[in-house]
């Protein structure tokens, strides 16, 4: 006769996780996001960094391009000269008028005076007419902004020794607050090399800092 197996009774509660289980498990978990949202920041932060510095370059590439090129096959070279009443340098190539105002940001938005921004930075016109003044309007009728949105320029120099002229362009991307030394009201941007600061939005800030000699062909 078959002998019958006593079924044993199922427990009433299965075993589940503690309260220090779950603990530890969220706390790994709040790690591993916080790992991915720094990387994910860094990331950004080099991605835009990279494509303000690249900006800034080509820029200051492309003014010292039109400037050589000018020169050398240009005739009658005017050097820089200072326009107090209208705080604009401006220098002729022939009869081109390269019209600049030293540290200006360049602004599509209304600019605020009161923290160096304008219209414009850097312009190119036809019709060489000095003392040089900026235009005041965002519109250009005759001529072409060189600078981007954001953009200034630090220094732009032209001297000269025989046929030789030697030019230096330093254009800087960046708002007020993200130079050093601070940028006040009575900044002497001619005499001030700024620099970007390092302080946070420091992926918005760039300098390119170009000096070439070019010999003058046409006599």
């Amino acid at each position: 006769m078959p002998v019958s197996k006593k079924l044993r009774p199922a427990p009433l509660f299965s075993q589940g996780f503690t309260i220090l289980e779950l603990m530890i498990a969220a706390s790994v978990f709040s790690i591993i996001l916080l790992v991915v949202a720094v990387g994910v920041l860094n990331f950004t932060n080099s991605y835009f960094k990279g494509i303000t510095t690249s900006k800034t370059q080509d820029a200051a590439r492309s003014v010292m391009n039109t400037l050589t090129q000018s020169i050398q096959f240009g005739q009658t070279v005017t050097l820089p000269t200072y326009n107090s009443s209208a705080d604009t340098w401006g220098m002729c190539i022939d009869n081109t008028l390269y019209a600049f105002r030293l540290g200006q940001q360049v602004t599509d938005t209304a600019p605020q005076p009161g923290i160096n921004q304008g219209y414009h930075g850097l312009v190119a016109s036809s019709g060489c007419t000095l003392p040089a003044s900026l235009p005041t309007t965002q519109t250009l009728n005759n001529g072409r902004e060189l600078l981007g949105e954001h953009m200034r320029l630090n220094t732009l120099s032209v001297t000269q020794s025989g046929n030789l002229y030697t030019i230096h362009v330093r254009i800087i991307s960046g708002d007020n607050d993200l130079l050093t030394p601070n940028v006040t009201g009575s900044t002497d941007w001619a005499t001030t090399t700024e620099t970007c600061s390092g302080s946070a939005g420091t992926q918005f800030c760039a300098v390119a800092d170009l000096t070439t000699t070019v010999e003058k062909r046409l006599l």
